[in-house]
């Protein structure tokens, strides 16, 4: 069967604020490479496309020429009002293709979705490799879709059938490495903070979660799976010798999960002697300066750390079960082996005032990490706080599903003890108090390593001077 995988038309201005649009890239979609590679090992064709290069009717065309039978189109809440007219417009196009959509998005509002999208035939929830390979085969057989697992479906009578559940995948090492050759790899590039040089390339060496945190949706599940070590770098190796990749970044929510494992991964990398540098997220609490020196020597060049908050009382709100100092303690021991950090934090944390979100700024500015990140919070779909705030607790949201995005210019979601215009001050103030400081000028300077960095410098210089010309702006009509 021909299967057209698609990620709907989207571009900066639909995920980013105005301010850091320049420095905004586009990654490939990990869980649809899986997905295409386990199509194809089960004898379909497949067609892999990009919104981010083309526009709609461009991928209308292609999908047409492609001669697709089925088409797949990732969705995340943010971009539903992107994916849903593409697949009328498809279907209008072709009204005997299978439709059906996967990811974060789709699996937590999977009824909602196929009520709003009558060109919509099904939903793949949760973990889709297995789910997309067998109702692909169901579908090219002509059998019916009640016994696939993982599934929410509209039957021929036009009512919605939800499947039993899916278990997640076991054995990650039963899955093929993604079907990066199908995807324009050479126009993809990272944003400018995410990575330090150019070719990269993306991997995961775990999935799954077990933290706890209110405005997290856990679609791979709180229980983390390994994949084993070897077979890791078996994957980073063809990226190396295929791709020339130079950088690696691992999606892994919890790369330090098991150190045994953690040490199995450097110890492997160094002895192939690959000469790759590479970047993770790891709990603060599950690091120590041992296996930080061991990832140093192996090639991790940067940890991200979600700090959240600067406020231990904001911290045990969003149930993130770590401690201000452990935070603290972990950064510093990163830098103290030379390893790097980047820093995430969020504004508006329900009950959070605009004076406690003064003072995370002052943390992060403690913290002096090589690289930051602050957001406005976000009650994405699934989540507790999503459904907290459903309930009439924490604030008040927008239901718009395109405002559920951590970067655009407003805050879909106010908490009581806030306004959206203090949280958009404060992400700005952020940025500003942050960055324009001589001595984190000059260490950013001092420390630019490659091109892709020293482009990276230029375009977040041009993203502070806006948000710094905005606040004044904002000051002075206060005045």
């Amino acid at each position: 069967m021909r299967v057209a995988l698609v990620v709907p038309p989207w571009g900066p201005d639909d995920i980013r604020a105005n301010d850091t649009r320049g420095i905004a890239g586009c990654w490939p979609t990990p869980g649809m490479q899986y997905i295409a590679a386990v199509l194809r090992e089960r004898g379909h064709e497949v067609a892999y496309l990009e919104g981010f290069f083309h526009s709609s009717d461009d991928m209308r065309k292609r999908v047409a020429e492609f001669g697709a039978q089925a088409l797949g189109v990732y969705v995340i809440s943010l971009l539903w009002h992107k994916a849903s007219p593409f697949i009328e417009a498809v279907r209008r196009d072709n009204p005997s293709i299978f439709t059906f959509i996967g990811g974060h998005g789709a699996t937590s509002m999977p009824e909602r979705m196929l009520s709003e999208c009558p060109g919509l035939d099904a939903v793949v929830i949760g973990e889709g490799e297995a789910t997309a390979g067998e109702m692909i085969d169901a579908v090219a057989c002509g059998t019916p879709l009640d016994g696939v697992a993982g599934l929410a479906f509209r039957n021929p009578s036009g009512g919605i059938v939800r499947t039993a559940n899916r278990p997640l995948v076991e054995d990650l090492d039963s899955l093929p490495f993604p079907a990066v050759d199908l995807c324009e790899m050479d126009r993809y590039y990272p944003s400018f903070e995410q990575v330090s040089t150019v070719p990269v390339m993306q991997t995961l060496a775990s999935r799954g979660c077990s933290g706890t945190c209110l405005y997290c949706y856990k679609m791979y599940g709180r229980r983390i799976r390994l994949r084993d070590p070897k077979r890791v770098v078996d994957e980073i190796e063809y990226y190396v010798k295929r791709y020339g990749a130079r950088e690696i970044k691992f999606w892994d929510e919890h790369f330090t999960y098991s150190h045994a494992h953690t040490y199995a991964f450097c110890e492997e990398l160094t002895k192939r002697g690959l000469n790759v540098r590479w970047w993770c997220s790891c709990r603060a609490d599950a690091v120590d300066r041992k296996i930080l020196r061991a990832m140093k020597d192996s090639g991790c060049w940067c940890i991200n750390f979600g700090v959240e908050s600067g406020v231990q009382k904001n911290l045990d709100t969003l149930v993130k079960r770590e401690k201000l100092e452990r935070i603290e303690l972990a950064v510093r021991m990163a830098h103290s082996v030379g390893i790097k950090t980047h820093t995430t934090y969020i504004f508006g944390i329900p009950g959070e005032t605009f004076e406690e979100g003064l003072k995370t700024i002052e943390f992060a500015k403690r913290l002096g990490s090589f690289t930051v990140e602050f957001f406005p919070i976000t009650p994405f779909p699934g989540t507790a706080l999503y459904r907290g705030v459903e309930q009439g607790r924490y604030g008040s949201m927008s239901s718009r599903l395109d405002d559920q995005g951590m970067l655009l210019d407003r805050p879909c979601f106010v908490p009581f003890t806030m306004t959206g215009d203090q949280i958009m001050e404060l992400r700005r103030l952020a940025y500003i108090r942050y960055f324009f400081r001589p001595s984190f000028l000059l260490y950013r300077f001092r420390n630019i390593s490659s091109p892709f960095q020293l482009r990276a410098v230029w375009h977040g210089a041009r993203s502070l001077l806006m948000m710094a010309s905005e606040q004044f702006e904002k000051s002075r009509r206060k005045k």
